[in-house]
């Protein structure tokens, strides 16, 4: 296929420990500042009790989440008769922030299509070829002749142009609409993004405005969603079936607004018909069944809008229920540990009370303090956990951080290959944003802030070190800004050298950054690790070729894909889990080990 060249040429640039623009997508800075625009139209909050639901189930729920050693939540909110009933942000991720939501944003491409149909603008018998110019190649019109919307809208187009085509190019369209048919439209489930890529691109021609302004108009403003971001394609093109950051409650309310049948306080949004069309089965896709843009769940009537990682709003009709998850795991497809804890517990065996349930205080206040403990004290300062390299996160630390700042203060480091870089692997693919490699580590202490100072490239980074709590941190990367999390430990390791482990959690994002710093006189080792990244490749590795499975879900593929991986696997799991050596600046380097 036409982008298996690139993106082998993009793997070996990657297993080589190259930097900077791997690609051959352009890249443009896009994704602006979190501003903290407070929730417009927020929802009422209630006491579980009052809507029929225990406060203690509700901390049970909660604690088996943060008990999971897969789960990994960032966000949980719960709505009960359009009130919510219990939100819960684990540290260091906070309340009110946007959080990227991979492919769970395909369900409001398909509210954005329900819009085009009820407007008249299309149909969804519409055949793709119809709609734009085909290659000149006559073939390749012959083997999209037959693939309508509708086959976009169940991901049973079979067009073979996926999600490794992003890294092919600039042209999407021409990728996708010069590509052919693996099987026969309408015949088979295929989860494919560029479905979703082509509905953005079709609502764009049909309405001369991208999917985003489309939305913002009709869907956004009327439900008072007022800070959201997606990403556009180099063709200027929403997204559509990744790159949506928003807020966890204004999520909340797309899952509502479906719940009421298209209805928000009192206005139609969408048609009632095209609600229903979208959330029953049209396809057998191996679990529930899949809708127009969603999934299909496990209780009757349920559906969910889910992405990559553990994005969710689950929507539960016949008890009036809705359940949003943000999470950094390795969900795929609604299957892992999160998805069997949130099944436990709110599966077809849960049934809340019709009528209030007496007031509990001291439960509500327990559920209180728990919540309270999850929003303040992250995970790395809750429980130990063995890393990639064998041992805990939480050791005895030999020194204070005052002690340690007090002799690498004012160091810096040159590293030898600086090609780590703090943005992990995933995100660099997933958003075209491509590390330059840290080339130097500095420490500061300014009064009693302490600073981790990385400089890639030209761009220095300032993160400020939190060792009893998280520190939060803005940095740039390319110009695209990002709000970042920073946990830090002193430790020692098995050789005894002290080392300091730094999290960083990017808040906006699914996954999470580990840096692990091991001192040796005038020397330092440097591992990296990523969250969820490394599970996900590690896993995919597996997967070649058309198998089903863990390469097939978004970007993935276009990392891990191709014939020949299992010779690569330990190369590429090196790659992930990074080594690089440096030498205090003014030393000699040394021998790079």
């Amino acid at each position: 296929m036409g982008f298996d060249v690139s993106f082998f040429q993009l793997l070996f640039k990657m297993l080589a420990g190259e930097t900077g623009k791997l690609s051959k997508v352009d890249f443009f800075p896009q994704k602006p500042q979190f501003g903290g625009v407070p929730i417009e139209q927020p929802f009422e909050r209630a006491t579980p009790e009052s809507q029929g639901v225990s406060s203690e189930y509700i901390g049970k729920f909660l604690k088996a989440l943060a008990d999971s050693p897969s789960a990994n939540p960032h966000h949980v909110i719960l709505l009960r008769r359009g009130k919510i009933i219990a939100e819960c942000s684990y540290a260091p991720y906070v309340n009110g922030m946007w959080h990227i939501t991979h492919s769970m944003c395909k369900s409001l491409t398909g509210m954005a299509v329900g819009l085009a149909v009820d407007d008249g603008k299309l149909s969804l018998d519409e055949k793709l070829v119809d709609i734009f110019p085909m290659p000149r190649n006559p073939l390749r019109k012959y083997q999209l002749k037959d693939v309508t919307v509708e086959n976009l809208l169940n991901m049973t187009s079979g067009v073979e142009f996926s999600e490794s085509g992003a890294i092919s190019g600039n042209d999407w369209i021409d990728g996708f609409m010069g590509s052919h048919c693996k099987e026969e439209p309408g015949t088979a489930f295929n989860y494919n993004s560029m479905n979703s890529y082509m509905l953005s691109a079709i609502i764009q021609q049909r309405y001369g405005i991208t999917m985003e302004e489309l939305l913002k108009e009709r869907i956004f403003e009327p439900l008072g969603i007022r800070e959201v971001f997606w990403e556009l394609s180099p063709e200027g093109i929403t997204k559509g079936g990744w790159g949506l950051f928003i807020k966890p409650e204004d999520a909340v309310k797309l899952g509502y607004l479906y719940m009421q049948g298209g209805v928000w306080k009192g206005q139609r949004i969408l048609s009632e018909e095209w609600v229903k069309t979208s959330t029953v089965s049209h396809v057998d896709n191996g679990q529930y069944g899949y809708g127009y843009q969603l999934w299909i769940d496990d209780r009757p009537g349920s559906f969910a809008f889910n992405g990559l990682f553990g994005q969710n709003v689950i929507c539960m009709p016949d008890i009036d229920m809705i359940l949003m998850i943000n999470a950094g795991n390795r969900e795929l497809f609604a299957t892992g540990d999160l998805t069997n804890i949130r099944r436990r517990f709110w599966g077809g065996d849960y049934m809340p009370s019709d009528t209030p349930l007496p007031e509990n205080e001291q439960a509500q206040q327990a559920l209180a303090e728990e919540i309270k403990y999850y929003e303040t004290v992250p995970v790395m300062m809750r429980e130990p956990k063995k890393n990639e390299w064998g041992f805990s996160r939480i050791h005895y630390s030999p020194i204070t951080p005052d002690e340690f700042f007090r002799v690498v203060g004012g160091s810096t480091f040159v590293m030898d290959k600086g090609y780590i870089g703090i943005f992990p692997l995933i995100c660099q693919v997933m958003h075209n944003n491509f590390s330059d490699g840290i080339r130097e580590i500095s420490f500061s202490q300014i009064g009693s802030d302490r600073y981790l100072i990385l400089t890639e490239g030209r761009q220095v980074m300032r993160l400020k070190l939190g060792f009893d709590h998280a520190e939060i941190s803005d940095i740039l990367l390319h110009g695209e800004p990002y709000t970042v999390g920073v946990t830090a430990r002193i430790t020692l390791d098995e050789l005894g050298r002290i080392t300091l482990l730094a999290e960083a959690a990017f808040l906006e994002e699914a996954c999470s950054r580990q840096l692990y710093i091991f001192f040796d006189g005038d020397r330092i080792e440097l591992k990296a690790d990523e969250t969820p990244g490394d599970d996900v490749i590690a896993a995919a590795l597996q997967f070649t070729g058309d198998e089903p499975g863990i390469a097939k879900i978004p970007f993935i593929g276009s990392i891990v894909a191709g014939p020949g991986m299992d010779i690569m696997d330990s190369t590429l799991q090196a790659r992930v889990h990074s080594v690089d050596y440096g030498h205090r600046k003014g030393t000699e380097t040394g021998t790079a080990r």
